[in-house]
């Protein structure tokens, strides 16, 4: 795609991501605004597609879609297979479950659509302030001329922000505010999705405008007044300030951000006794201990529900269960099994709604019987007859399965692994303050789904939990600076192609030794500068290992391709046919170099093989005939160590030699004393575990491997 193309496809995204918030107001907030969102990123993910070149992503998509589509047919076909004792259990529609499943998959076509623009952090500054402003000052405003909704429902709010202070106890649900917004929990997720950015913004730049947008949030969630917005930013707060601390102590410390974020945690705690959240506890208190509050005249009582049977009133008030339950949800008198079994259980269970939301989905998964049902799920229309379960990842694991689950959810889940492996590998770079709050922000609100619920369903926090998350995968995915090498564990490695590679042998005026990189030879030499230096010195390190190329592309390094040390020794007796160059043979058994010679000259016509000697030969013998043959490349095949210490020792005696290889068992392979792996093990990446099979002495490489592997990870150059 073009770059002129991609930056006009960013704009109209942003454009499109900040008139989002603006349909989730409640005179906009319904089916149709969010059919016509998924219909946009729909669109905008086809105009991408087809912009694309390549089928590798295609392919993905037509396999996830064809996917999909089998889940969707199964999860209807067990659909129609359903018992229940409620009758209202029944109902179930086709085209809502439709519906419901083309808004849940709009957070890959998100992703798709973020990674191919690669829509970094900088282009969403802007966008990011502007809809935290709108936001943040519709719901002070509103709140502030009693124009506000409740946080609870769509009253307008009667006690504005400055009447918290007049009274000791009043109506927490008139005085809490969410602007003119639809739904209180969404909104909740989307504000503790931006506070960090908003904080990272104030930390990374000291201007006033920042810290006013800090407090202007601090101040909506305060006003929406439940636990998961005051303790959510209390929360996020405090986690960024300590790591953002730990992380700068030993750098000129940001003591204006510090002080800043001290004084807001403060404060909340300070006005957190005048809050709604602590209104709400004294309104439930009264509730259950049959008190009357001043405000409590024209509620609603909860014994109003239980006119029609007093003794059931009694026996379900005595555990403080919601009388919405027990007559509309799931109805007392269609299963009086089941309720009689929840009355005899504690109160501490009963009076937790949650809790009896979790237990009347179950009854119902219960009495149905069906195995499938774990897989595919009860649908989410029956769920949402019952309750709306308020855990994510729970509420979707009874309504559409453990493989539906994976299929909208597990985006989130991988990504933030991948994520959090692309930073520890590379702490260095991609631990700064921005990955951290990106980081932060998209963990907290999938941990808060879990918490509080009604959040991953919704297109308003999809879309924008969906563009934070894969703005940090394209932060944390930014390769390095492209140079000739990059270290791992302190070993500077080639990034070059084997052709640049051939081509640098050949056109250097140096004497040259090619050192062979892999994760064994780290390991034996990682703790040892003074060989660390003997290595780097050297112009050509090839990374001869798979386990080379996976570390350096889960660090964001560029050493794409494992170039094996027998490869490039025939890619260079190929070149030395061209340039007449005369080639020495030096290691393994008695008569394999003499027998790799007679190969080498089958396959190269007018190679200029000068000489041979077995790695058995008296180290002065083989100097003596190496002299005498005067070679411009010597290859020795001696195994690892022992071929690097001869080559390290006694390249300064071997004037003649141009390239010193060192090649372990190529001799062995080349001669036909070895075989090597077959081509398509190769193609697989599998030629060491072919070799471990081969020869059962090598497993031990395994446990070497992972060691590797954990050092490459936690262990800065």
């Amino acid at each position: 795609m073009e770059k002129k193309d991609s930056r006009l496809l960013i704009k109209i995204f942003l454009c499109f991501y900040i008139i989002s918030i603006i349909l989730d107001l409640h005179i906009f907030y319904n089916s149709i605004s969010t059919l016509i969102r998924a219909i946009f990123i729909s669109i905008f993910f086809i105009i991408i597609l087809i912009k694309e070149k390549g089928l590798k992503s295609k392919k993905f998509f037509i396999i996830y879609s064809v996917i999909l589509l089998m889940y969707l047919l199964a999860h209807h076909l067990n659909a129609l297979n359903f018992k229940s004792l409620v009758p209202g259990n029944f109902n179930y529609s086709f085209i809502s479950e439709c519906l419901y499943f083309y808004k849940m998959i709009t957070n890959v076509l998100i992703f798709y659509i973020v990674y191919r623009l690669n829509i970094k952090y900088e282009d969403f500054k802007s966008p990011l302030k502007i809809i935290v402003l709108f936001i943040t000052l519709s719901i002070i405003i509103t709140d502030v001329f009693k124009l506000s909704y409740t946080a609870y429902d769509f009253n307008r709010t009667t006690i504005p922000i400055y009447n918290w202070f007049k009274s000791d106890v009043y109506d927490f649900m008139s005085g809490s505010s969410k602007g003119l917004f639809s739904m209180t929990n969404q909104l909740v997720a989307i504000l503790l999705l931006y506070l960090p950015l908003i904080s990272y913004e104030s930390f990374k730049n000291k201007k006033i405008s920042n810290y006013i947008m800090v407090i202007l949030v601090v101040i909506s969630m305060m006003m929406i007044g439940n636990r998961l917005a005051i303790y959510g930013t209390i929360i996020e707060l405090f986690i960024l300030t300590i790591i953002y601390f730990i992380k700068n102590i030993k750098r000129k410390l940001n003591i204006t951000y510090y002080i800043f974020n001290s004084l807001i945690i403060v404060g909340i705690f300070m006005i957190i006794p005048y809050t709604p959240l602590s209104m709400r506890n004294y309104y439930y208190d009264a509730i259950y201990s049959n008190e009357k509050l001043d405000f409590m005249d024209n509620n609603v009582n909860v014994y109003d529900y239980y006119d029609e049977d007093e003794s059931l009133e009694n026996r379900f008030l005595e555990k403080e269960i919601d009388p919405q339950f027990i007559f509309t949800s799931y109805p007392y008198k269609y299963d009086k099994t089941f309720w009689e079994d929840i009355l005899k259980q504690n109160n501490t269970l009963t009076g937790n709604a949650r809790y009896i939301e979790l237990q009347m989905v179950k009854r119902v998964k219960n009495i149905n019987n069906n195995f499938l049902d774990n897989f595919l799920g009860l649908t989410y229309s029956r769920v949402m007859n019952i309750f709306n379960i308020e855990q994510d990842f729970v509420m979707q694991y009874y309504s559409i399965g453990i493989i539906g689950t994976i299929l909208f959810l597990g985006f989130y889940v991988i990504a933030l692994i991948y994520i959090m492996i692309k930073i520890l590998y590379d702490l260095k770079n991609k631990f700064n303050e921005k990955n951290i709050a990106l980081l932060l922000a998209s963990a907290f609100v999938l941990a808060s789904a879990y918490y509080s619920g009604n959040i991953l369903n919704a297109i308003s926090m999809i879309i924008p939990l969906s563009f934070i998350i894969s703005i940090l995968i394209n932060e944390v995915r930014v390769k390095k600076e492209k140079y000739e090498k990059e270290s791992i564990l302190g070993f500077d490695i080639s990034t070059l192609s084997l052709n640049k590679i051939i081509t640098k042998i050949f056109s250097s005026k140096k004497q040259l030794f090619i050192v062979n990189i892999n994760p064994l030879i780290i390991l034996e030499h990682y703790k040892n500068e003074k060989m660390k230096d003997i290595f780097n010195q050297e112009e050509i390190a090839i990374p001869d290992g798979e386990g080379i190329v996976l570390a350096s592309s889960l660090k964001g390094g560029n050493i794409k391709k494992r170039i094996a040390g027998i490869d490039l020794m025939l890619e260079i007796c190929k070149k030395a046919c061209e340039k007449k160059g005369k080639i020495f043979l030096y290691g393994a058994k008695e008569g394999v170099a003499l027998k790799t010679k007679e190969k080498l000259e089958e396959k190269y016509k007018g190679i200029n093989i000068v000489g041979t000697i077995s790695g058995y030969s008296k180290e002065e013998d083989v100097l003596k005939s190496i002299k005498k043959a005067k070679p411009d490349i010597l290859f020795v095949a001696l195994g690892s160590p022992l071929q690097e210490d001869f080559i390290i020792k006694n390249k300064e005696k071997l004037k003649s030699v141009k390239v010193f290889m060192p090649v372990g068992g190529s001799f062995d392979v080349i001669s036909g004393n070895l075989k090597r792996a077959p081509k398509l093990i190769q193609k697989l990446k599998l030629e060491w575990l072919y070799r471990m099979i081969k020869e059962p002495k090598r497993l031990v490489g395994i446990f070497k491997l992972m060691k590797f592997m954990i050092l490459a990870i936690f262990k800065q150059d």
